[in-house]
């Protein structure tokens, strides 16, 4: 089926009163805009597919609000492992819950969040393992949702909510750009290009959010050194070779970036490696729209074990969310209709 897509008119009215609602927000002209990041998150393709159901987004938290199995069992007992990365799901709640008008979603989503904050150390890190890696997804997830909230029609609504956690984000991102934590990072990241999207996403729309430039510089740098490692045909290494799932998440991120806190000449370089790798991910798309993960180096084959121990799985909603971010970013109509096709085939996936 195809979506129409009532939110792809940029001069809606709702559009025109989030863009005026978080243009002080912007610290540079010319960066990418929450207008167009809501245009994707508020879509009818969201809507009716990974926002579909909004109670089921992030679902069961603990009373506290610490979220997934690990940092459930951490919660209780205050023994083994967390990771902050596991609260980066409430992020989705809020998400969910702006597109489809579900408050509930939206509170289930931020006391998440606020799960992951309350145990922030005071100069701005997180006491688990593999803290900037999981700091950055957290950070990233926690400035999306802040910014997602801001320029919606829950802005005012959630305003001593996103206030709350601003100076939080920022402490966090700033400890992720301390020198000898990030040389830290930047060793473990190495074999891994989607990383640095990620790190590029988190740093920069902290920076957006926070009104905060050096941090957007710093973004940049991993977005050039992401780039920089694009093989030739379009895929972004993984640990020496391609991942058609791993892949995904990196461009997911790009796109992301792209809309949010790029700006001009940032957004032409970002254009180019999308375009490519996006073409080489569509290779990877079979015709019932499940993933082919032949040859991927970390999943596919059970390869690698997530934080609560279960086998990886290829992240089809990554890929859809990125393939029809891609056809609004592209005007490529196609992108969107292989994103259908995705959604159908992860039901194939899951059976």
């Amino acid at each position: 089926m195809m979506y129409r897509d009532a939110y792809s008119q940029r001069k809606t009215v709702g559009f025109v009163c989030a863009a005026v609602l978080v243009g002080l927000l912007l610290p540079e002209p010319g960066l990418g805009s929450i207008a167009e990041d809501l245009r994707f998150e508020t879509s009818n393709f969201m809507r009716e597919t990974a926002y579909r159901n909004p109670d089921r987004v992030a679902a069961n938290p603990a009373p506290s609000g610490a979220f997934s199995p690990v940092n459930i069992r951490w919660d209780q007992t205050h023994q083994g492992p967390w990771y902050i990365e596991e609260q980066r799901y409430g992020g989705d709640a809020v998400c969910a819950g702006v597109a489809a008008g579900n408050t509930a979603a939206i509170d289930r989503g931020l006391k998440i969040l606020r799960w992951g904050f309350e145990h922030q150390a005071p100069d701005g890190s997180s006491n688990c393992p593999d803290a900037f890696h999981s700091t950055s997804f957290f950070v990233e997830a926690a400035a999306h949702a802040c910014l997602v909230l801001s320029g919606s029609q829950y802005a005012s609504q959630y305003a001593t909510d996103v206030n709350w956690m601003r100076p939080r984000i920022l402490k966090a991102a700033q400890w992720m750009t301390q020198p000898s934590v990030e040389a830290i990072g930047r060793r473990h990241n190495a074999p891994y290009t989607h990383r640095r999207y990620l790190v590029a996403a988190a740093l920069g729309e902290a920076g957006v959010l926070c009104e905060n430039q050096p941090l957007i510089e710093k973004s940049k740098g991993y977005i050039r050194e992401g780039i920089s490692l694009q093989d030739p045909s379009g895929f972004n290494p993984e640990k020496g070779g391609y991942d058609s799932s791993y892949h995904a998440v990196g461009l997911f991120y790009a796109g992301r970036y792209y809309d949010l806190a790029a700006d001009e000449e940032i957004k032409k370089q970002l254009l180019r490696i999308l375009t490519k790798g996006y073409a080489w991910l569509q290779s990877r798309v079979q015709s019932d729209g499940t993933i082919d993960s032949t040859g991927n180096t970390r999943i596919g084959q059970g390869q690698e074990l997530s934080r609560n121990g279960t086998a990886k799985k290829i992240d089809y909603g990554m890929i859809y969310r990125g393939f029809y971010r891609w056809s609004l970013i592209s005007g490529d109509s196609m992108y969107a209709q292989l994103a259908e096709r995705v959604v159908a085939g992860e039901a194939i996936y899951k059976r």
